[in-house]
């Protein structure tokens, strides 16, 4: 497919890719559930795994971030968890062997300060703080990381600012990618039991659903998630996000036209003008969030799709699919993971005009 290579590497199977998100969606119950005594203290800057976050002004956006290791740079942006940069605590100490990691809670996600303004929320206003996070601290081209809704900003920076780019990775289906399909995922049933959209305990426990086992988010994990949501910037922002979500309801259909457009422009540059530096895709072969409920296995149409897109015009794009792994597969195999990144970022340092 344009060149490009399929990796699909096999282990004991663990858990089914439904029932596991049903088994970690209970986690919840563990989470808000009365065990008190047996969680861990969250620290004050909201680290997990031994790690010790840090602060930067960022344009005036008070700006947390892990800053690991020495040498060529790695930015990883983390997806809609209101964890923030905590999602990569079990990758930050491996790669910190080999290169300078810097994971950062994304503008309004952790305990970076919200937004300044609604125009700032979105995936547009994302990518102009990823660049003026990456020249605030002065790191030239980057390799780029970014999972979910994480991996969708990351496309879109990588597609406006190839020159700040050396290597592109997108982990798991996310909202740049395209539709899995026509029905619900596969994910549906374990949200089916969660609060209302709407509410302000639907993301945690969707998070929770995400999980391929129970070990994917372990209590200390919970418990950094528990202590940022205590802070007020979180109501603030559900606040202004209601809002908005009201007045786009109120709108109508176009207004929706009108979110999808960024999306649609960057996906059409993507095949016109073609991807400037290599890509790695990396899937888990049970993302509930890739697998339509009436599919029995996962089908994987919107990773598929992706590649389609980022392969329309470049042959240096590469997936990797991980069995028994779910939309969190760098955290459930980590030393898998990190491996692969280092292998696919070490290539084409290696070998940069190979087709």
């Amino acid at each position: 497919m344009y060149g490009a290579l399929m990796k699909i590497s096999s282990r004991r199977p663990r858990l089914l890719g439904w029932a596991a998100a049903t088994a970690a969606a209970l986690t919840l119950s563990f989470v808000y559930g009365g065990l008190q005594a047996a969680r861990p203290a969250a620290k004050p800057d909201g680290s997990i795994d031994g790690l010790t976050a840090k602060f930067v002004d960022v344009g005036g956006i008070r700006t947390r971030y892990y800053d690991y290791g020495q040498g060529e740079p790695i930015v990883m942006l983390h997806g809609g968890t209101r964890s923030g940069a905590n999602v990569f605590s079990r990758n930050i100490p491996g790669l910190a062997k080999r290169f300078r990691v810097l994971a950062m809670d994304r503008v309004g996600y952790g305990l970076t300060d919200n937004p300044k303004t609604s125009a700032d929320d979105g995936n547009e206003g994302q990518v102009r703080f990823v660049r003026a996070f990456i020249e605030t601290l002065k790191l030239g081209p980057v390799h780029l990381v970014g999972h979910s809704g994480g991996g969708a900003v990351a496309f879109y920076f990588a597609v406006e600012h190839p020159e700040l780019v050396k290597t592109l990775s997108v982990l798991a289906h996310g909202p740049g990618m395209p539709s899995l399909g026509d029905g619900p995922s596969k994910v549906q049933a374990a949200l089916d039991k969660c609060p209302p959209v709407e509410s302000f305990e639907h993301p945690t426990c969707r998070l929770a659903a995400l999980g391929h086992t129970a070990a994917t988010f372990p209590p200390e994990f919970w418990e950094a998630e528990s202590f940022m949501l205590s802070q007020p910037k979180w109501k603030e922002l559900y606040a202004r996000q209601q809002a908005a979500q009201a007045a786009r309801r109120q709108a109508g259909p176009a207004q929706g036209a009108r979110t999808d457009a960024y999306r649609d422009k960057m996906w059409e540059r993507a095949r016109s003008e073609g991807m400037k530096m290599p890509v790695l895709i990396y899937s888990g072969r049970q993302d509930t969030l890739d697998w339509e409920a009436r599919d029995p296995h996962s089908m994987m149409k919107g990773e598929l799709g992706f590649f389609d897109i980022v392969g329309a015009k470049s042959t240096r794009v590469k997936m990797t699919v991980v069995n028994e792994g779910g939309h969190f597969m760098y955290r459930e195999h980590p030393e898998q993971f990190n491996a692969d990144l280092i292998a696919f970022i070490e290539f084409w340092k290696n070998n940069p005009t190979a087709q």
